[in-house]
């Protein structure tokens, strides 16, 4: 799927939702005492969106029976207008947040969805395969959330033994009370055996992968030794995703060799326009004179998995003075009126972190 067809599959998804909508973002807990940080808020999302019935009645419904093996990434975001919603999930951690009485607070999700820097691995071993997502030179593991077969029960599960015709008999006289009983193998030989447990296991595995990835993930990156990797990605050749094989033998540093895999990985982004008041972008975006919005990366409202990570408690409420929700006003009118969404890293040009846009006219 190209870059055009996803935007433009994105702006479908919001394009009925009202400019009184409640958006709510929940990051998955990078840090767990026993589920209590996802408990704690959960029920501080719970408490927030619940007065704001019946607008809420959606979220409070997902969120109720919401566990936290139920996230497929590193976050979710809930929208409801009273008529239209959605729920999706999300590569990266969002900050915890809410909006009410504004368009959908779409900037974060649509970060995340055109991603260039976000890639989900599979490290691929017989012994214990891995997931894994990368983000802007940093590795997670989230094997938490791979329902990964291992191969030794694999094996035991489609064990066959060879199959044996058996008849009595001697190869001299019948008569003789010692004759040998004669087994004659109708199996297929050890080596056929084994290729089809491999083709089971990795079947299993990539059951496995697709249900744990999000459902806007395009491609999976796999990395291993050369042979289990074309293997599996053989495999895979079928399925949703688009596989893009690493070949690196061992099974040390892992996280190592998928921060060097992305090493050259550098994003590539044009002249940049001139800056324009926010306002004035706002007023052009809703007449649909926007022909690409630039949106700074550093806007995301997206953090970058590590330690660091705020373990995110309580919701940030943007309310509607704030430069947060006067950009995604912008960014809802650009989309819906046919716009370009380009992000870009004011850092990489020692610019301003703010929008910019090509006009139309």
């Amino acid at each position: 799927m190209t870059d055009q067809l996803s935007l433009e599959t994105f702006r479908q998804a919001f394009a009925d939702f009202s400019q009184d909508t409640m958006s709510v973002y929940i990051p998955r807990p990078a840090v767990q005492t026993g589920g209590e940080k996802w408990r704690i808020l959960r029920k501080n999302v719970i408490d927030t969106v619940k007065d704001h019935s019946p607008k809420s009645d959606f979220m409070t419904s997902r969120l109720e029976n919401f566990e936290l093996s139920d996230f497929r990434g590193n976050g979710i975001a809930l929208f409801d207008d009273g008529k239209q919603q959605r729920m999706a999930h999300l590569n990266a951690r969002p900050i915890a947040s809410i909006t009410t009485g504004e368009p959908p607070f779409i900037i974060p999700l649509l970060a995340d969805y055109q991603s260039r820097e976000t890639h989900w691995v599979l490290f691929v071993t017989k012994d214990k395969p891995a997931l894994y997502l990368y983000s802007g030179g940093s590795v997670s593991d989230m094997s938490d959330r791979l329902d990964a077969p291992k191969y030794r029960s694999v094996e035991a599960r489609r064990y066959v033994q060879d199959d044996v015709f058996f008849h009595s008999g001697s190869r001299g006289s019948a008569r003789e009370s010692d004759a040998r009983s004669v087994y004659h193998a109708l199996g297929s030989d050890q080596s056929q055996e084994r290729e089809k447990t491999d083709d089971a296991f990795y079947h299993d595995l990539f059951d496995g992968v697709t249900e744990a990835l999000p459902p806007q993930t395009e491609t999976l990156h796999v990395i291993g030794e050369e042979g289990t990797v074309g293997h599996f990605a053989q495999i895979a050749s079928n399925g949703r995703f688009e596989i893009v094989q690493h070949h690196s033998g061992g099974t040390d540093n892992v996280e190592e060799k998928i921060i060097a895999a992305f090493k050259d990985e550098t994003a590539i982004d044009e002249q940049l326009p001139e800056g324009h008041n926010l306002l004035d972008l706002q007023s052009a975006a809703a007449a649909g004179q926007l022909g690409t919005l630039y949106v700074p990366i550093e806007h995301a409202q997206l953090e970058e998995m590590g330690g660091q990570a705020d373990e995110h408690v309580r919701l940030r409420e943007y309310v509607e003075e704030d430069a947060e929700t006067a950009e995604n006003r912008t960014a809802v009118l650009a989309l819906a009126n046919g716009a370009d969404i380009h992000w870009y890293a004011a850092s990489d040009h020692d610019a301003v972190a703010e929008l910019r846009a090509d006009m139309r006219w």
